[in-house]
């Protein structure tokens, strides 16, 4: 299987993900093992804790002490969570922090987020001020979105993507409302969300996917794939 893992926290000594090399790698041939060839590396950028010129020499510094060691058969792209913050407008552009050269960007806002009224405009000022494509991560985490499939669809039907974690699927609830939402094409996206071998960890990774082709089916699993496939070639 060719699987794209497009949220991951490998990077070493950036944030609370991989504390070391020896992590990084050991996640790295974990996520391979389950026949995942394609990585983006998305470390946290906290908007309201430093300054994007900060995060993005940061997570060159812990790039570079990666590269070394990363398998020549894996293409990799370099990309951020952002949380948003009302500081997150104070910056030019947020292009830096999007997916490689792409214009999608993944973005985390406060869980209690509604993503109606004021948060609702929030969210597309981003968008149009900035000219990015907004990737929800983790949507799961958000009882305003996971509880209401028609938010869902009115923030798709205007751009908006939706990223779902891996390890979420091993809860039953949340996958039968997973199931619903895959049926509507609601997610696009499944991430690791790895930050080391037993935070969100990568071993079932593949698994998953085998999960949704049998609960839903293939066509599933192939608009995921097509998705991510469309997102690294844009983005390099």
């Amino acid at each position: 299987m060719n699987l794209y893992d497009v949220h991951s926290h490998i990077l070493p000594q950036i944030d609370d993900g991989a504390e070391n090399v020896d992590v990084s790698v050991n996640i790295i041939n974990t996520l391979y093992n389950q026949g995942v060839r394609h990585i983006c590396l998305t470390p946290h950028y906290y908007t309201h804790q430093e300054s994007m010129e900060s995060f993005l020499s940061r997570r060159e510094s812990s790039f570079n002490l990666l590269k070394p060691s990363l398998p020549s058969d894996i293409e990799f792209c370099l990309g951020a969570e952002v949380y948003v913050t009302d500081i997150i407008m104070n910056n030019k552009s947020l292009k830096p922090v999007c997916y490689g050269n792409s214009d999608y960007i993944l973005l985390e806002f406060p869980y209690s987020t509604t993503f109606t009224g004021s948060s609702y405009e929030f969210l597309f000022r981003i968008i149009n001020q900035y000219g990015v494509m907004p990737i929800l991560a983790h949507i799961e985490r958000y009882e305003s979105l996971i509880k209401n499939p028609k938010l869902l669809q009115k923030l798709s039907s205007e751009g908006v993507m939706f990223q779902t974690n891996a390890v979420s699927y091993k809860n039953k609830a949340l996958l039968r409302k997973f199931k619903k939402l895959l049926n509507k094409d609601l997610i696009h996206f499944i991430g690791s969300d790895a930050h080391n071998m037993i935070r969100n960890s990568p071993t079932t990774y593949g698994e998953t996917f085998e999960l949704i082709n049998k609960k839903v089916g293939d066509f599933a699993v192939d608009k995921i794939n097509q998705n991510a496939k469309r997102l690294f070639e844009i983005a390099k």
